[in-house]
């Protein structure tokens, strides 16, 4: 089934394009399903796709040094990822793992060429969403090197909580996914949040858990640095 343009414009990257762009892309765009768990691409795998997430969530996963595996980001509906073609990479730095039913618009490496010849703007937008990433990826390597599992469990719920208008953040995420993403098993997210809603720090609620102090969650160099800014 193509990918239709009306579709392509609920993509943030190609939202405000004009429509004739949007119709050029739609049409070299290509629609995949992955079922729960798949692996969308591989870690050193030769890279060449641009990868826009439709529906579901697609977890980014990396193998450290001693073999185990850490989530770096969770894709959600909208999300581009997968931009080694932008970056004249050969290899995919990380792996990639559909999380539940997922529905991704593809832009194959051939297609990625196309545009960087033939519309650089569009390029360059794209460019722009990645480079509002390597915040995020700088702190994943102090994650990788020196945070304690509670500690990389509080960070996943403060960037990964939703903050609507006049509530409390919501974090809407299962177990299951915590554990993915911040790289360790069920039991172990499951006995921390526990403790940390005896604490009152979060209360978990069905399908979701509500944070009551989001201070409390921040690791002691992040609080130290906080401190210092005031």
């Amino acid at each position: 089934m193509p990918v239709n343009p009306e579709e392509l414009r609920e993509i943030p990257a190609f939202r405000d394009l004009p429509v004739g762009q949007v119709q050029s892309v739609a049409a070299l765009m290509v629609r995949r399903h992955f079922a729960p768990g798949q692996i969308i691409f591989v870690e050193g795998e030769k890279s060449g796709s641009l990868w826009f997430v439709f529906e579901g969530h697609v977890r980014i996963i990396k193998e450290s040094s001693n073999g185990r595996l850490q989530g770096l980001c969770l894709m959600t509906r909208g999300k581009c990822f997968g931009g080694c073609p932008l970056f004249d990479l050969d290899n995919n730095p990380a792996t990639a793992q559909a999380l539940d039913s997922a529905i991704l618009f593809v832009l194959p490496g051939g297609a990625v060429e196309h545009l960087r010849q033939h519309n650089p703007d569009l390029v360059k937008a794209l460019l722009h969403i990645y480079s509002q990433r390597l915040g995020h990826l700088a702190r994943v390597s102090e994650v990788l090197g020196s945070w304690s599992v509670s500690e990389r469990i509080n960070d996943c719920l403060l960037t990964y909580a939703r903050h609507p208008a006049r509530q409390q953040s919501v974090v809407e995420l299962t177990h299951e996914k915590l554990a993915a993403l911040s790289g360790t098993v069920r039991e172990v997210v499951t006995r921390h949040l526990n403790l940390l809603e005896r604490q009152g720090i979060i209360r978990i609620e069905s399908g979701h858990i509500v944070i009551l102090n989001a201070d409390a969650l921040l690791p002691p160099c992040a609080w130290e640095r906080q401190q210092s800014a005031v």
